[in-house]
């Protein structure tokens, strides 16, 4: 009887669950970098092809006004084990680079891979549709 009062118990703990559920959210939409707000990633479809777009803002070079280094198209693959694989479509270089980035609800945790001017390594974004 004691034996079996004690595999209950086990069976019961056992069962619990006791790690929080994120609830996954697509990664398709627009996401806002959390400090400065000004940088956004959109993933999607465009024209065709799923890629993500780094939205930096625009600055003044030469008396015009031109997108922030790095902006614009990036083909990218999931690998899985936090990391994503990204090519800027701009870039001669034709290889891909892998990055630290975990999606945990709303929240994306990147390598910084664009704003050499940043001390952060890892940047925060928020997904805002």
């Amino acid at each position: 009887m004691k034996y079996r009062f004690l595999i209950f118990i086990a069976i019961l703990f056992g069962c619990s669950e006791t790690e929080s559920i994120t609830k996954q959210i697509p990664l398709e939409g627009k996401w806002v970098e959390v400090n400065t707000q000004t940088d956004t990633l959109t993933f999607g479809d465009f024209e065709g092809q799923e890629l993500m777009n780094l939205g930096r803002g625009k600055e003044m070079s030469d008396g015009a006004l031109i997108p922030k280094r790095r902006s614009g198209f990036y083909e990218y693959q999931l690998l899985g084990n936090d990391q994503i694989s990204l090519h800027w479509v701009f870039s001669a270089n034709s290889a891909f680079n892998n990055y630290y980035f975990k999606q945990s609800g709303d929240s994306l945790l990147l390598e910084n891979f664009y704003d050499n001017f940043t001390s952060s390594s890892l940047l925060t974004f928020k997904k805002i549709n």
